[in-house]
């Protein structure tokens, strides 16, 4: 029975969308929460209690490192799996049945346990006082979301019956999704697993099998009426909210559109296996579906973290786009546009561009096998060829020869947004919060339109295809403002789950699988060294005082 009171609707106001790096792999991950702050003194964090062997282990709820007398053992950013009703994490009970924090588990920690640090250690998803954090994250400036589900049936029919006498599901459900939100920084396409440095192809990681071999999980949060997700989502009950979940979704469509009077805006396609709808949205089932024998997967959960409306720039404006185009049409003069505000006396073309598209394809075949209703593989389908279609007012024209293409000619060609300012007397001089590379494109047409009381215009397309991660002349490249390099010189990479270890030991007791916000390589991507996501830092800090 539902615990959510009857709405009269549901509106943009009162949804979120979510993205987890890691499909079918634990969605929650052990974090000290923020309340480790509030210590005063070493003693208020600790946790000590027996092993297997009665040796006296000691943990640190505040840092979230265990101690045995010879190793350190560092648990922040384990990932945990959900089973049972009582405790979060993959075991909950000692021998004795008293039940035992996984993470103390984890440790060593089996009986006589005690100490003030315990406090910090509570099965919650509160993120204040909770000793868990969650592997998702939320998608920002969406503005719209869809979501739909197929089932193709097989009838079975035989002499003697009018009517089918079953039907019978012979392929697997097509679970279908689009989205679209407002481009600002890359951010939501460095969640969805791009690289957004600019160093290698935008597309390779979710090409790369070892990132994105089963997809990603989506997850749509619905907060009771009137109220908004950002903020009101901590406002009202757990029983009063709910969560539609897509699994194994794969991005099979990437495009950006702009245009005069209108916001970049970015668009994607999703094609999933599963699709699954929960009240409540604390520590539910994930959506995903195992391929490896097409067995939905029942013993990790998930809980989604508060929502927030996002950091920076609020959006960008037609205003402070530049493209470049090289001077690639062969009829008409194109606008360069390498200069802010298009001041260089090179940059003078004269095709007024009014819009662009840039769509990267990513056509997918379902590989499947005798002894499986899924698919166990959604393998990309090679070459994708990227295109990046211009259209321009027309103003002058120039010399050219269609013969002169056989020959073959390859562009590099640019498309800058900068950040948004107000301008005066200058050109907006701010930082460029998107810049897109288009690599050796080829021009595939150019297109002319000219009417009675219409301006004559122009349609030039371009096409690349997107190589190899090591291809790094040809293809789409993107940085964005929000992977600014770090102060140890690296830039953010896409979230992962990853086997690795504390940063204080080798052993084998501190593997684990880990949750990293900015990759296996990644940093926090930014100048100052701060910590975009702020406990990391805390907590040394934190560490440091006591």
């Amino acid at each position: 029975m539902s615990h959510l009171p009857s709405r009269n609707r549901v509106i943009y106001q009162s949804e979120a969308l979510f993205i987890s790096p890691d499909t079918t792999g634990n969605h929650i991950y052990y974090m000290p929460p923020k309340d480790v702050k509030s210590a005063k003194a070493l003693s208020e964090c600790m946790v000590s209690g027996s092993g297997a062997n009665g040796a006296l282990l000691t943990f640190d709820a505040c840092a979230g490192t265990g101690w045995n007398g010879t190793i350190i053992t560092d648990k922040k950013f384990c990932t945990y799996s959900c089973t049972g009703s009582d405790m979060a994490g993959k075991a909950s009970k000692n021998a004795q049945g008293e039940l035992i924090h996984p993470v103390l588990k984890d440790v060593g920690l089996l009986s006589g346990i005690s100490g003030a640090g315990l406090k910090y250690l509570k099965n919650s998803a509160d993120f204040k006082d909770g000793s868990w954090g969650t592997t998702l994250e939320q998608l920002k400036r969406v503005q719209s979301a869809n979501y739909s589900f197929t089932i193709n049936r097989q009838d079975i029919n035989q002499f003697g019956h009018l009517a089918r006498l079953d039907s019978v599901v012979l392929e697997a459900p097509t679970v279908s999704m689009d989205f679209s939100y407002y481009l600002t920084d890359l951010e939501n396409e460095r969640l969805m697993g791009m690289v957004t440095d600019g160093s290698f192809q935008s597309l390779s990681g979710m090409m790369t099998r070892s990132q994105n071999q089963f997809g990603n999980n989506f997850f749509i949060l619905t907060v009771p009426e009137g109220r908004d997700a950002v903020k009101g989502d901590q406002l009202v009950g757990d029983d009063h909210k709910s969560v539609i979940s897509v699994g194994n979704g794969y991005v099979t469509d990437y495009s950006i559109e702009a245009s005069v009077g209108a916001f970049p805006t970015a668009s994607v396609t999703v094609e999933g296996m599963n699709i699954k709808s929960d009240v409540t949205t604390e520590f539910n089932e994930i959506p995903a579906i195992d391929p490896t024998d097409g067995s939905l997967i029942c013993d990790r959960c998930f809980f989604l973290p508060p929502t927030e409306s996002g950091q920076g720039q609020s959006v960008l404006k037609p205003g402070d786009i530049t493209i470049d185009l090289q001077d690639a049409g062969l009829i008409a003069r194109q606008l360069s546009g390498n200069t802010v505000g298009y001041q260089d006396p090179d940059d003078k073309g004269s095709a007024h561009i009014q819009s662009f598209t840039l769509s990267t394809p990513m056509g997918r075949t379902s590989l499947q096998r005798i002894g499986s209703t899924y698919a166990y593989a959604k393998e990309v389908d090679f070459p994708v060829t990227c295109t990046l279609t211009v259209n321009a007012l027309v103003a002058d024209l120039k010399s050219g020869n269609l013969v002169d293409l056989v020959c073959g000619q390859t562009y590099d060609l640019k498309v800058r947004m900068q950040n948004p300012d107000c301008q005066k007397c200058d050109p907006n001089g701010q930082p460029d919060a998107i810049v897109i590379d288009f690599k050796k494109a080829v021009l595939d047409s150019e297109s002319f339109s000219s009417a009675i009381g219409d301006n004559k215009t122009v349609d030039v397309t371009f096409s690349t295809q997107v190589g190899g991660p090591e291809e790094t002349a040809v293809g789409v490249f993107m940085s964005g403002f929000e992977n600014t390099t770090g102060s140890d010189g690296k830039h953010k990479s896409f979230p992962t789950v990853a086997e690795g270890t504390g940063p204080d030991s080798t052993s084998d007791a501190d593997k684990c699988l880990r949750f990293q916000r900015y990759g296996n390589i990644g940093t926090s991507g930014y100048a100052n060294g701060g910590d975009a996501g702020g406990w990391s830092s805390e907590l040394r800090t934190r560490v440091k005082k006591l």
